[in-house]
């Protein structure tokens, strides 16, 4: 009998710290959301280029789902965003490129964690205050 649970077991983490996807670890498995390698990833037509690889002030500091968390990162709802860098719970990535104009951009980066390195683009949007960072359906509230 096969045990597919070792497999199983690094999605669910993946899923369960709210970071963006890791390929699987069978690299003979497809993911069937993202481009293959040789794909480049999509840039929105509308989206001017901020700046090649900087990550706009605005956007930049930790942020965090719960403010109590904040400093400890002791929560995986952690990002820290610098100008280069986006770092999450038990990720990171390198800033690639940075598209996007106002309180939305999106940044295409190459991550690394757990042993795993992959490329990926995200949008952020950042509230009218610049208190609140969305990012993936969740909401995080910038530490102070």
């Amino acid at each position: 009998m096969t045990h597919r649970f070792p497999l199983a077991l690094p999605l669910i983490v993946a899923a369960c710290s709210q970071e963006p996807a890791a390929p699987p670890a069978n690299e003979d498995v497809e993911r069937p959301t993202a481009p293959g390698p040789e794909a480049p990833l999509p840039t929105p037509k509308a989206s001017p280029v901020v700046d090649a690889g900087t990550i706009p002030a605005a956007f930049r500091g930790e942020w965090n789902r719960v403010p109590a968390d904040c400093g400890k990162g002791s929560n995986d709802s952690r990002l820290r965003i610098e100008a280069k860098r986006l770092r999450f719970y038990e990720s990171s990535g390198d800033v690639i490129a940075v598209h996007g104009e106002g309180r939305t951009i999106t940044v295409r980066a190459r991550y690394s964690g757990e042993g795993q390195t992959w490329e990926d683009a995200r949008s952020f949007t950042l509230s009218q205050d610049g208190e609140t960072l969305s990012a993936d359906g969740i909401e995080r509230t910038r530490c102070r």
